[in-house]
């Protein structure tokens, strides 16, 4: 994947501009920021608040591996002297544990639904 050369990020071959000279090698963000393309010729360039939305479902995604090592910590360093509540807390935890990736897997076609309904319409230009 190429790199922007002035903020140094990586993105796929449609969020740069297509040109050469200044242009060149150019992300829309960029582009965008230094002038070079106007706002309305940059249709991958993502507004605020569809940047936030797929912040959020990329966040919820990957959330629960978040969540499962902070719980067994917590379980660990506090619950696990606690008589009933420590077991019923562990089996419940394993039980987490071992679900957590069946759901990841199985709701991957969601999350891709999702992407893609907050991903703009682009068609890439000639020679990109």
């Amino acid at each position: 994947m190429p790199i922007c050369r002035h903020c140094g990020s990586t993105y796929p071959r449609e969020f740069f501009i297509h040109g050469v000279g200044p242009k060149a090698q150019v992300c829309v963000r960029c582009g965008v920021e230094m002038g070079l393309v106007a706002k309305e010729e940059a249709p991958v360039l993502f507004e605020k608040e569809t940047s936030s939305a797929r912040f959020s479902a990329v966040a919820r995604r990957y959330s629960i591996f978040l969540y499962l090592p902070f719980l067994w910590i917590l379980w660990g360093s506090t619950l696990s002297d606690v008589e009933p509540w420590g077991l019923f807390f562990l089996l419940l935890l394993i039980l987490l544990t071992l679900v957590a990736p069946v759901l990841f897997i199985y709701r991957g076609g969601q999350h891709s639904g999702d992407m893609a309904r907050l991903t703009p319409a682009y068609d890439r230009p000639k020679g990109h």
